[in-house]
């Protein structure tokens, strides 16, 4: 009886039989192996650079007496010397007061002009694909443009159009631009006419993100329309309505481009904004620790803002689930 050998397979015979060989290890590059992060790393370097950095710098300076007009006092530390400059500060109570007075005028204003139109274009309407791409051309604009046509020329106390129907009306003339509170309630109405397709855009997005057949069993089992925008669309666009009132909140918060070419804060300082105050004091007093001190002031209220609204909209949601 003879001992038979076990034959060799060679490769071929495997892939024939349908039995795959054992992966091979392959040693990769240094290249290779961190070739996701080199690719990323151009973009965390951008944002830390633009965004990371000043963010701590920007703290780090409102705890120093950084002021180019008292250049012998050199750069040193003083504590919370400029957080308690704040407390008795009423040029910045002042623009702190104007800051929250234009998001609660500003913000529901467009909330409700954006949620009505996108109602009205969410129907089945000629030209509405039309009105659509109208009602985004305000916001496409550059805001300085919008500023000194709509503001400063529309609104022109002696040759403005505004005035001009005023008086084809036989009503006084008003004082837009130089009285207080008119000239604030301008600087919100242009405010509003650019960013209200903003709000709409958001909002008409949602509509179009309800089921039909949701919408037409409301209307079967409701009596009226009001009912049917109340139960049904309201709850369901409330994500969206979030979403569009946290970001121009936080965007209105920080409004200074339109101040600044209407009425440069004026009348007196009724119309300016913490951020143009922050200006005025960095870049023109050069005063950087002060100006640091009150652009963290900004972003905690922004964080705050945002905040209470997320807080207000899971109790509107708990209690509708209740």
């Amino acid at each position: 009886m003879t001992q038979g050998r076990p034959s060799a397979v060679g490769s071929a015979d495997l892939v024939a039989t349908g039995v795959r060989p054992a992966a091979q290890h392959v040693r990769l590059s240094w290249f290779e192996r961190n070739e996701r992060r080199l690719f990323l790393a151009p973009a965390v370097l951008i944002v830390l650079v633009l965004s990371i950095f000043p963010l701590f710098a920007s703290l780090a300076i409102s705890f120093l007496n950084w002021n180019f007009n008292d250049m012998a006092a050199g750069f040193k530390w003083v504590g919370l010397l400029n957080w308690g400059r704040l407390i008795s500060d009423e040029h910045f109570h002042k623009v702190f007061v104007n800051t929250l007075l234009y998001v609660v005028i500003g913000v529901p204003l467009q909330y409700v002009i954006g949620l009505v139109l996108a109602l009205v274009l969410h129907q089945e309407i000629r030209g509405r694909r039309f009105f659509r791409v109208l009602f985004l051309v305000p916001m496409m604009l550059s805001p300085v443009a919008v500023a000194y046509v709509l503001g400063r020329m529309t609104f022109n106390e002696s040759q403005g159009p505004v005035n001009d129907l005023l008086w084809y009306l036989h009503i006084p003339p008003v004082h837009w631009l130089t009285q207080f509170p008119t000239a604030f309630f301008t600087i919100a109405i242009v405010d509003s006419w650019q960013w209200t397709p903003f709000m709409l855009l958001l909002l008409l997005a949602g509509l179009q993100g309800i089921p039909a057949e949701v919408i037409e069993a409301a209307k079967l089992d409701a009596q009226t329309r009001w009912q049917v925008f109340r139960f049904i669309i309201f709850p369901l666009l409330l994500p969206w309505t979030v979403s569009a009132i946290l970001l121009r909140s936080v965007e209105m918060l920080k409004i200074m481009d339109l101040i600044v070419v209407i009425t440069a804060g004026g009348p007196g300082i009724t119309t300016e904004s913490l951020t143009f105050y922050a200006y005025q004091t960095g870049i023109r007093n050069l005063d950087l620790g002060y100006a640091s001190t009150i652009s963290y002031t900004l972003l905690i209220l922004a964080v705050a803002v945002a905040t209470i609204l997320l807080l207000l909209v899971r109790q509107a949601v708990n209690r509708a689930n209740a």
